[in-house]
């Protein structure tokens, strides 16, 4: 069997949730064929990673065109012919994967969280559904390269602690198929802890009225060493920047405490956070969708009870 992997990282630092993607080899089979083609990230931990081949572009001196990267990884595609092309649910991802199995004619199931069963024909694959209020069977016929996105915090990360191994260093190819053109790329790096690394966070929604209040948000999350999330009505309304959102179109969270303040609980946002091991609510409205998935709910004014509760653990300090 023959997968080719996609590893991605944003910035110098490496993202571990790349290595869930190994774990959900290892549900496949204990043999396979593995090219991996990282784009971005340390080179010393990327070498480390186990496969038979490993490619790699530190996309520091070219624009990050998607189309330049996604064409880079076509050509790999019709080089190798893999069973399965693998990606981890990022922002490269979310765009690159469902643009190539759409340009290849590939069968595309992303989010996934879990293999039930694989045949020489066929594979079946859990993905939530809904909002993650159902679960679907998805049973894919092998008749092509598949194309699959993992889904963050559904399998285990894999020990990186694997001699180092040597590295082919690749260049972009310039993709020739598009009407449009990126004139600057503008990268924001990240500051302070991170949603995906964090044991408590605490997010905003609409119920926050404004940006100085959400700026209490910050503030909590300080005072409990934990990162800063929000709703999309939060993001879209200027008061927190897009990488914070928590939701299906933001991050998928699991973190031991998830505090939210003046958020109803959409779907949507319900979908990134469901995995969080404890939920505590606050919100005006007692029939706020989010309380019947909170451990704890407060039916509170947010922004009063989040001024109480910051004098209070201000004392604690």
């Amino acid at each position: 069997m023959k997968i080719l992997i996609i590893i991605n990282n944003d910035y110098e630092s490496f993202d571990h949730s790349n290595l869930e993607v190994f774990g959900f080899i290892e549900q496949l089979s204990n043999t396979s064929d593995i090219t991996i083609l990282a784009f971005g990230g340390p080179k010393e931990i990327i070498s480390r990673l186990p496969g038979n081949n490993i490619f790699y572009n530190d996309l520091k001196n070219n624009e990050h065109n998607y189309n330049d990267i996604a064409e880079t990884i076509n050509l790999f595609i019709k080089e190798e012919n893999p069973d399965f092309l693998l990606f981890q649910k990022d922002d490269y991802g979310n765009f690159i994967a469902p643009m190539l199995a759409f340009r290849n004619k590939f069968p595309y199931i992303p989010d996934v969280k879990k293999v039930v069963s694989q045949t020489d024909e066929e594979i079946k694959l859990i993905r939530p559904i809904h909002g993650e209020s159902a679960e679907a069977v998805y049973n894919v016929r092998k008749k092509s390269t598949v194309v699959i996105k993992i889904r963050k915090n559904s399998f285990e990360e894999i020990d990186l602690k694997r001699p180092i191994r040597s590295i082919n260093n690749i260049s972009l190819s310039k993709s020739t198929k598009t009407n449009y053109n990126i004139v600057e790329t503008n990268k924001m790096t990240p500051e302070g802890l991170q949603l995906g690394e964090a044991d408590i966070v605490v997010s905003g929604g609409r119920g926050m009225g404004s940006k100085e209040n959400f700026d209490k948000i910050t503030n909590l999350a300080g005072l409990f060493k934990g990162a800063v999330g929000a709703s999309k009505a939060a993001v879209e309304s200027g008061w927190i920047p897009p990488g914070n959102l928590v939701g299906l179109t933001g991050k998928s969270i699991s973190p031991h405490l998830y505090l939210t303040f003046g958020i109803s609980g959409a779907s949507q946002h319900l979908a990134g956070c469901l995995n969080s091991q404890n939920i505590i609510s606050v919100n005006i409205d007692e029939s706020a969708p989010i309380f019947k998935y909170a451990k704890f709910g407060v039916i509170a004014d947010c922004n009063d009870f989040l001024e109480e509760l910051i004098e209070e653990l201000k004392k604690i300090k």
